[in-house]
């Protein structure tokens, strides 16, 4: 809401400053048709239409992307990302109220009630921006709400989906949660938690300050041209992200985390996520999703996937590992956008068939659903 009002403001202004544009620019002409017979003052009058062209030409694009423009990026700390957030996110949250007040907000297309029609069985997914649809637009463009529609087609009324992801929560969040909302009696049969590689940062300790240090590296605007605005704003935070390593090399840190203690320390949190779920006869499941910017024959963290596989194999975790599938269909573009590596519709149709196939095996067989019955490992 705040920054649709911040949008209003700055369409006042910019309405304001078109007004002051067409008076200058009538001023300008007139001045112009009266200066035939005075060279130097033409030459002035000159310069000051070619400065209103250019001033115009800039407003122009400011607008377009102020309201047509209409993406995200990585990070999501342009005013052109938080538009889009507040056009089509913010206004698709609920409250899920666990206790007393307490809660969160979640996107999705249905409530969240505390216990579900006899025979009905709950799937909630779990994760960060992949799962919540950051760039998606449309809720039933993601793949955990494809998948309700396919698993409501198979077996109506027998399973009621939920996404309880969100941008920036991690394995400890998604602990908390399960533990609080199992603590209020909410009903979950099956969680799955979509890991995105990243998901080991907030493991290790350098991570602890490391989006705090990284804002301030990139710095946010003062001058109310870069801070105000829209294509100014755009442009000012890639520059400064192109120049800041934690940009430039913010993934090469994923495959030293693997290889190390921090992998140890998320082992170790995944084992008590399974065990909350299994003491509250709920079924744990895990959905792998890789860079997608990355995909190709050379893609570098096919090693981390694969320990994740194995560690499920190990503890009889359903997984299901989406790097396979979804780099057979890389020349098909699959992310947000050039500037915006999180997946796009088309890696979510993909994604929903997956975990269709072969997660959500046994849910989609002929014989009757039951719980805990999925393959312990579903690789394609």
């Amino acid at each position: 809401m705040a920054l649709l009002n911040h949008l209003f403001d700055y369409l006042l202004v910019m309405a304001g400053w078109i007004v002051v544009g067409i008076v200058l620019f009538y001023v300008l002409v007139t001045q112009w048709r009266r200066s035939k017979d005075n060279p130097r003052r033409r030459l002035f009058l000159q310069i000051g239409l070619s400065t209103w062209m250019v001033l115009a030409l800039l407003t122009l694009v400011e607008l377009y992307f102020a309201v047509i423009y209409d993406s995200t990026d990585s990070f999501s700390m342009t005013n052109v990302s938080k538009k889009w957030y507040a056009v089509h996110a913010d206004p698709q949250r609920r409250p899920l109220e666990i206790s007393n007040g307490a809660g969160f907000n979640y996107r999705d297309v249905c409530d969240f009630p505390k216990r579900l029609a006899d025979g009905q069985q709950r799937v909630c997914f779990f994760g960060d921006s992949f799962t919540f649809g950051h760039g998606i637009p449309r809720i039933e463009d993601r793949f955990s709400n494809r998948v309700a529609v396919e698993l409501e087609k198979k077996r109506p009324g027998e399973f009621v989906v939920a996404n309880l992801g969100d941008a920036g929560i991690d394995l400890h969040w998604i602990e908390l949660q399960l533990t609080k909302l199992f603590e209020a009696g909410f009903q979950i049969d099956t969680a799955v938690y979509v890991i995105c590689l990243n998901d080991i940062e907030t493991f290790h300790p350098r991570h602890a300050t490391f989006y705090n240090d990284f804002s301030e590296r990139v710095g946010a605007p003062k001058f109310f041209l870069f801070r105000d605005t829209y294509f100014f704003n755009l442009m000012y935070f890639r520059l400064r992200q192109s120049s800041v390593p934690e940009v430039t090399n913010y993934y090469e840190f994923v495959q030293e985390y693997y290889d190390g203690e921090p992998w140890q320390r998320m082992q170790l949190k995944l084992d008590q996520v399974a065990e909350l779920c299994s003491d509250n006869d709920a079924d744990f499941r895990i959905v792998i999703f890789p860079f997608l910017h990355n995909l190709g024959p050379e893609y570098p963290f096919r090693s981390a996937h694969q320990q994740i596989v194995d560690y499920c194999q190990n503890k009889t975790i359903p997984v299901v590992d989406l790097e396979p599938i979804l780099s057979k269909h890389v020349e098909e573009g699959l992310i947000v956008s050039r500037f915006d590596a999180h997946p796009n519709e088309r890696a979510n149709e993909l994604a929903a068939e997956a975990i269709q196939n072969d997660l959500f095996r046994d849910f989609f067989s002929n014989g009757p659903a039951e719980k805990k019955s999925a393959d312990s490992t579903n690789n394609p």
